[in-house]
């Protein structure tokens, strides 16, 4: 059986919602990685079994441990509520998209969506809509929780697919 019928299959055995990929599609949604360590807060889509994003639950986080063993854990209450956690609404004019908005910062709107069968979290980078693909948070230790010294946006314009960047200071 191959991955991805593996994939549908335990889907349909344990129910939705369930992470899946039409190929081509990157592996996540977006990352954030951090100055700290090696470990990374992923964002991935959930979808139904017909391929939706999620009405209940478009979108997922986690850490992915990579200065331990690579392996996957919940984020904890004050990262949930804080850091990196988010809000996520279905737009009333734009059936299967959804606005997101981080707990930490809610400047930007992420409008997430499926193109091309691909699940994608569109922001502002320099003013133009653009598909992001990893945030970058550098921070300075000290005191009960850490300093945001900046935070850096990577991704693709949304219209040329060409690569944009911005680097921000809270």
């Amino acid at each position: 059986m191959r991955c991805r019928e593996a994939t549908v299959l335990a889907a349909l055995v344990l129910g939705s919602p369930w992470i899946a990929r039409a190929e081509g599609c990157p592996e996540h949604l977006f990352t954030v990685e951090r100055s700290k360590n090696a470990n990374i807060v992923v964002y991935d889509a959930l979808l139904t079994n017909d391929g939706a994003l999620d009405p209940e639950r478009p979108v997922t986080v986690y850490w992915l441990l990579k200065a331990e063993q690579g392996q996957r854990a919940d984020l904890n209450r004050i990262e949930r509520q804080r850091a990196y956690g988010f809000d996520i609404h279905a737009i009333k004019d734009r059936p299967g998209s959804y606005r997101m908005v981080f707990k930490a910062g809610k400047k930007r709107t992420f409008l997430v969506r499926l193109r091309d069968g691909c699940a994608e979290a569109v922001v502002k980078i320099h003013g133009h809509p653009a598909v992001v693909t990893r945030i970058f948070v550098k921070s300075k230790e000290g005191g009960m929780m850490p300093t945001v010294e900046s935070v850096e946006f990577f991704g693709r314009d949304a219209s040329t697919g060409a690569p944009v960047e911005e680097k921000f200071t809270p």
